[in-house]
């Protein structure tokens, strides 16, 4: 009995465990709930099937070479499934589209352990220990693999790419799942040669899907690379421009300043003290109205606020700044520049889609020991933010080259072992993240 009872738990867990890994792998950022919650739940799930399962295969002493016993198993495993399934949809914050799409390659992938375990030991009985052992190795070796298509896949669905693009590409995975099942349900009638072709024929769907479908994904990444690159040169261009007019303004002030002072000089040597009085208080009123603001004594920061601060005028915007930063911080320039850029960036993009009155901005920077934090709160049209599936998009002209600055954000946050968050509540969205110096 327990040899059955081992059998029976190794062969349920070896085909759920990693096919329920890769299925909440590429959106681990985007449970609805904790995610201890969700794990417990899929565990617990996983765990109360289990022992049902096991009960069964004990009671019914499945005998080598009986295939038609298998059927109340076969039910309480597809049962399993489907709990799984609910929870998976439940708790997980996706498009639709993103996660048939991951499905259909953790299906794939089931259906290829299967077949090289019943290639290199073939299955006479359920969960038979050789089959196990083989099923255990084919996990181990395409362990890899299956992670590397996960994590492109992850990388892909940050991406802007539209629901509508998605749908094809999970069209071509679709088209070589049917297919494969298809070639099963084909009755064998040219004897031993034709079943062993239409055996190879459904290992090389099997096999060749995966394939193409990282290529897939490999060269959307690239693309996605390629646009960081470009946004990352269009943000550090800009920044380089607003320091050229800082500098370009702060050289002019310098040199009216000698100018102001040879006047002053010459006024006091004639003894016009009345003069030099009007003189220097016209100089005030100019100075003040020329003066950069002032928000930190972070030259970088105190640059791109300024930026900014002009910018939400323009467009009509209420801006709230509190700002706590000394003169300098453990981040590099650029990374720092691309970070609060794209935060801003999409602050004013949100805004020009309300009315004037509405608009509004707030942004908090504190140094706090070894942490910079960010927070930015403005408001948004729902519609336009969750158009559909809770999916943020663009609305720039040219997708493919937009729509980066949130994945942007989220690269640098790894880069500093920091954190980031976004969220929506009572039509405010809100960014909060932080940086470790």
């Amino acid at each position: 009995m327990l040899s059955a009872i081992l059998h029976s738990l190794c062969g349920f867990y070896l085909q759920l465990v990693p096919c329920t890994f890769f299925c909440l792998y590429p959106f681990l950022d985007r449970f609805r709930y904790p995610r201890k919650r969700v794990i417990a739940a899929i565990c617990g799930a996983m765990v109360v099937m289990s022992v049902i399962f096991t009960y069964v295969y004990v009671v019914m002493d499945i005998p080598s070479g009986i295939y038609d016993s298998f059927l109340p198993l076969n039910l309480i495993f597809l049962l399993t499934v489907a709990l799984l399934t609910g929870i998976y949809l439940f708790c997980i914050w996706a498009a639709p589209i993103h996660m048939l799409y991951t499905v259909i390659l953790v299906l794939n992938y089931g259906f290829l352990i299967s077949m090289l375990g019943d290639w290199f030991i073939p299955e006479d009985y359920l969960y038979n220990t050789n089959f196990l052992l083989a099923q255990l190795l084919s996990t181990a070796l395409l362990f890899y693999p299956m992670l590397h298509i996960m994590r492109l896949a992850r990388s892909a669905f940050d991406s802007p790419i539209g629901l509508n693009v998605w749908k094809w590409f999970t069209l071509i995975p679709g088209l070589f799942f049917a297919t494969m099942l298809l070639c099963y349900q084909i009755p064998m009638s040219g004897g031993l040669s034709a079943e062993k072709l239409l055996d190879i024929i459904i290992r090389a769907l099997c096999v060749l899907m995966p394939v193409i479908c990282a290529i897939i994904l490999r060269t959307i990444q690239t693309m996605q690379q390629q646009a960081n690159k470009q946004a990352s040169l269009e943000i550090a261009v800009n920044h380089y421009k607003l320091l050229a007019e800082h500098t370009d303004k702060e050289r002019e002030l310098r040199h009216e300043f000698r100018h102001h002072m040879t006047a002053l000089s010459i006024l006091i040597q004639n003894q016009d003290y009345e003069g030099a009085e009007n003189y220097l208080n016209k100089l005030s009123q100019i100075e003040v109205a020329e003066a950069t603001e002032f928000y930190t004594p972070h030259i970088l920061l105190n640059s791109m606020l300024s930026g900014y601060k002009k910018r939400a005028a323009e467009a009509g915007i209420q801006t709230d700044y509190t700002i706590e930063v000394m003169n300098s911080v453990s981040i590099e320039d650029l990374d720092l520049c691309q970070f609060l850029s794209n935060m801003l960036d999409n602050a004013l993009e949100a805004n020009s889609h309300l009315e004037t009155a509405k608009r509004r901005l707030s942004l908090t920077i504190r140094q706090k020991g070894n942490f910079l934090y960010f927070r930015c709160e403005n408001p948004c049209d729902p519609a336009w933010m969750h158009p559909t599936n809770n999916e943020f998009k663009t609305t720039k002209s040219n997708a493919l080259s937009h729509g980066y600055g949130i994945a942007i954000m989220k690269r640098i946050t790894e880069k500093y072992a920091g954190d980031f968050r976004t969220d929506v509540q009572n039509n405010i969205f809100t960014v909060t993240g932080y940086l470790c110096m």
